[in-house]
């Protein structure tokens, strides 16, 4: 029955509670308040205890900690469950040991809130990177995505209720570094004295831009010398074979001088293109400081592996190549990633050489003047240190991956 009002003015409630199992219980009592609507809510407040109670709610359920859920649920289901690249794997289980485990690693993924995440960006700015530099802005967004990622993962698993939101840092993309044209054709031959694969794998990544990974997985079988065109369609990471960045494969065509080069390999063609001495994998690390000691060498300031890619890219946008080829070439998975060095080359004007610009004036096909303009970039040193590359040199004369 409604909460009525007894013979001295006492305002109660009385009502018979149908419970999850089927049976009743009667309930009744007087509101603290002798008001109707405070007897109403007494009653309601009743009932709800009443069916808490019958149907025996579960308490709270065990939350774990970061350390705990990286490393098990997270780690297997999604990591590994997903087919994370070997090169990724690495990298997000170095990021959670040298920036995650300590701040965060022992707390609950619910006490995760965002003054955690904001007391883990002021810990960042402390940490320090292998040169010990303060961390790049792209550094820390890298790591606080992954934190995010497995928060997002947790609330999808049902783990916990909703994962917090993590903003990231607002920064300006780093300049584009590329060679000028000068400094290209120098940089090719003393590739050259380094052996005739140093000199292949320089061409693979400055004249079709292929990344360090994919110029040391490259096998003959991917190679094409008839349609004078390679598939890029695995990368070597860690010493492990995967796909390529974006998980497609590309076909990128070739110019004349790499071409040139690969005939001028003295290995059996069959296998990985650029090997050691004794035909093993070349060692990734061994591999980065060959290329150091070829700028040094050139005269040229130190430079990774990428900015052969870089220049690639920049060299093509310059010679007025079409964005959309370009992207296709590069393997992007957005025009807008192309697009930077496109911008890149109309903010930096640097004139064509004539030679590389009378070596394009008859070609008609557009792709193809782009890449005759690609390869014409090294006739600056031809005679010079060009001629004197040891095309008979058995390979690199860098240890082997072990």
């Amino acid at each position: 029955m409604p909460a009525r009002r007894d013979s001295r003015g006492v305002w109660r409630y009385r009502k018979v509670v149908m419970l999850p199992d089927g049976t009743t219980e009667r309930i009744s009592g007087t509101p603290a308040i002798n008001k109707q609507w405070a007897a109403a809510r007494a009653e309601q407040d009743h009932v709800t205890r009443i069916l808490d109670a019958a149907r025996k709610l579960p308490g709270r359920k065990e939350v774990p900690t970061l350390e705990t859920w990286f490393l098990g649920r997270y780690w297997t289901e999604w990591c590994i469950g997903q087919l994370n690249k070997p090169g990724t794997l690495v990298e997000k289980k170095a990021i959670f040991e040298h920036h995650l485990r300590g701040p965060l690693g022992h707390l609950r993924l619910d006490e995760i809130d965002v003054g955690k995440v904001q007391e883990l960006k002021a810990a960042l700015d402390a940490d320090l990177s292998r040169r010990k530099m303060p961390l790049a802005l792209k550094t820390r967004n890298n790591i606080l995505a992954i934190l995010a990622h497995a928060l997002r993962y947790a609330e999808e698993a049902g783990v916990i209720e909703a994962a917090p939101r993590i903003r990231p840092f607002k920064f300006q993309r780093p300049e584009i570094v590329a060679l000028d044209f000068d400094e290209w054709p120098r940089l090719v031959g003393e590739a050259g004295q380094e052996g005739q694969g140093m000199r292949v794998a320089c061409l693979l990544a400055g004249d079709a831009g292929l990344r360090l990974g994919e110029v040391l997985a490259l096998r003959w079988e991917d190679i094409d010398l008839i349609a004078e065109r390679l598939t890029v369609c695995r990368q070597l990471r860690k010493g492990i074979e995967g796909t390529p960045k974006g998980g497609r494969r590309r076909v990128v065509p070739m110019t004349a001088e790499l071409m040139a080069a690969l005939k001028a390999l003295p290995h059996v063609r069959r296998g990985r293109v650029i090997c050691g001495l004794d035909g093993k994998p070349v060692a990734e690390t061994a591999f980065k400081h060959t290329i150091y000691r070829v700028c040094r060498k050139a005269g040229l300031p130190e430079r990774g592996w990428h900015v052969l890619r870089h220049s690639f890219a920049t060299h093509a946008a310059r010679f007025g190549v079409n964005p959309w080829r370009l992207q296709a070439w590069l393997g992007h998975s957005t025009i807008n990633m192309t697009m930077r060095y496109v911008h890149h080359v109309e903010e930096h004007y640097r004139p064509i050489p004539e030679h590389i610009v009378t070596a394009g004036a008859g070609v008609h096909d557009p792709d193809r003047r782009i890449l005759v303009m690609l390869g014409a970039r090294a006739d600056l040193v031809r005679g010079n240190s060009m001629a004197k590359t040891p095309v008979d040199a058995p390979g690199l004369p860098i240890k082997s991956a072990s």
